[in-house]
């Protein structure tokens, strides 16, 4: 799903004068920030399954088990939190001259975490 919105002027006979960008620069951090939130949660998940991130609060999982699922998790959560810095630095001056720019530097940070 993306966040991409645009409208395009054409002539009369059908051809595309331009193509303007109706992306909003908080709607789409909102989006990215989100769906690496949500991707974030699924990697964890596939990792340390919920049952396993219960039995470690209630001190259930213990030593060295306990020491490499929270490195798993953290890891996912540093990684995460990463990626949130670099979505949260991109600025934008408030003009519609540099809006598509500020959209696609925020839309350009992915998940490729491999850990």
């Amino acid at each position: 799903m993306s966040n991409y919105k645009s409208t395009m002027r054409c002539s009369q006979d059908g051809s595309v004068i331009e193509i303007i960008d109706e992306r909003e620069v908080e709607a789409v951090r909102t989006y990215r920030l989100s769906s690496i939130r949500k991707r974030a949660a699924r990697h964890i998940e596939e990792f340390v399954p919920e049952f396993k991130q219960r039995n470690i609060a209630m001190g259930i999982i213990k030593g060295e088990e306990k020491t490499s699922l929270l490195a798993k998790i953290n890891s996912v959560r540093d990684y995460c939190n990463g990626l949130e810095e670099q979505i949260n630095a991109v600025a934008w001056d408030g003009k519609a001259s540099s809006r598509a720019s500020a959209c696609d530097e925020i839309e350009s940070v992915g998940w490729n975490y491999e850990g």
